[in-house]
This record gives structure tokens, C-alpha cells and sequence, in this order.
């Protein structure tokens, strides 16, 4: 089985998929595979480099995350330009740990923000959307990533609404609440996922 997770930044999806974790599914993990196509060498750095400027690699041959965000995220024509350069390895890289899982008889779980922009929705047997309000999410993100809140607005400008996820997800889990109560949701959503898929 292939579940993918979605939503916008802080809604707390990787709380969810630490859940389905420890229910047993291998987690693919979107942010995990884009750090690593952006590692000194790849081809995505010197892509980003082109587009943003040779300034956004260090020193020491790494990406300057915060700046590239700064740049990317400063209009929507640039976000598309991110998004162009990384979406297609990022999607290759998930598509081959999937295929693995499955050649193993692994259930496995796609943790993605950008699930349903890549196409990668279409591959899952079912989605969870993981939502949240946007003065809650705010406030994670500027206490997670220690930005401030004009580049969190910025960034969170670019993002599409919660219905754009619910839309496209047979479940959606509402995290406006404390970590207990996310967890309780993920484990009965995640149950309802394995039932449905054992009686098939």
C-alpha cells in the first residue's frame, strides 16, 4: 500500500507520518530527497544556481537555504522556477524507494507538500491532507525555522488554501489542537486506512 500526506507548511505533517511509522510504513520523505538533490555536486545546485544566482552556493560548496528562499519565494514566477528545477529529481528519487518498498511487500507513505503539484497523488492508494489555520502555522514556523514573520507570510503567500488539499484527499486530519490530539487523530485515521485495505 502507498498512502501520500499533504498540506501546507506547519500543518504538522510530520508528526502524522512518525505515526503511520510506527504503525509499520516505510516513510518516503519529500524535504528529506530535496536536501539531498541540492547536495554540492548535483545537478539541481548548479540548476538553482543559474536561476538565482551563483551567490546562493557557500563557501564550502553548500546551498544558502535562506537566501534561495528569499529569492524564490519573492514572486510567483520565481517559485514556479524552484519548483521546475527541483520537482522532476525529487519525483524520480520517490518513485524509485516506492517501487522498492513494493518489490519488498513494504506499505510505504509519501510525506510530500507538494503531493498533489508533482503528480505523485495519482500513484498513492489513498491521501491524508494534514491542515491547520495560518496564525497556527505562523507561529510553528517562526519557532521551527527561526525566520521572521514577513518571510513566513512570504513563503506561506505562495502556498495554496486548505481546500485545494481536501480536495484532493480521501482524508483530512485537522491539527489546530496540542501534539495528544494529533496523534490520536493520525492513529485513527491510519487504522481506518489499514482496515480499508485488509478487506479488500
Amino acid at each position: 500500500m502507498l498512502v501520500g500526506i499533504t498540506g501546507p507548511s506547519g500543518a504538522g505533517k510530520g508528526c502524522v507520518t512518525k505515526v503511520f511509522e510506527r504503525l509499520g510504513f516505510t516513510v518516503i520523505d519529500a524535504d528529506l530527497i530535496a536536501r539531498q538533490v541540492v547536495m554540492p555536486g548535483e545537478k539541481a545546485l548548479s540548476a538553482l544556481a543559474d536561476a538565482f544566482g551563483s551567490d546562493i552556493i557557500m563557501s564550502d560548496g553548500c546551498l544558502n537555504r535562506r537566501l534561495l528562499g528569499e529569492r524564490a519565494f519573492s514572486s510567483e514566477q520565481n517559485t514556479v522556477i524552484l519548483n521546475s528545477i527541483m520537482h522532476g529529481e525529487i519525483k524520480r528519487r520517490m518513485i524509485l524507494s516506492a517501487e522498492q518498498c513494493a518489490s519488498d511487500g513494504r506499505n510505504c507513505l509519501f510525506d510530500a507538500p507538494l503531493l498533489i503539484e508533482a503528480e505523485l497523488d495519482g500513484l498513492c492508494d489513498v491521501c491524508v491532507a494534514v491542515v491547520a489555520s495560518r496564525e497556527i502555522r505562523m507561529n510553528r514556523l517562526m519557532l521551527r525555522d527561526h525566520l521572521t514573520e514577513q518571510e513566513i507570510g512570504s513563503r506561506l503567500s505562495r502556498q495554496h488554501g486548505d481546500e485545494y488539499y481536501t480536495s484532493h484527499c480521501e482524508y483530512v486530519i485537522v491539527n489546530d489542537g496540542d501534539l495528544a490530539a494529533l496523534e490520536r487523530a493520525s492513529a485513527e485515521v491510519a487504522g481506518k486506512i489499514l482496515k480499508q485495505f485488509a478487506a479488500e
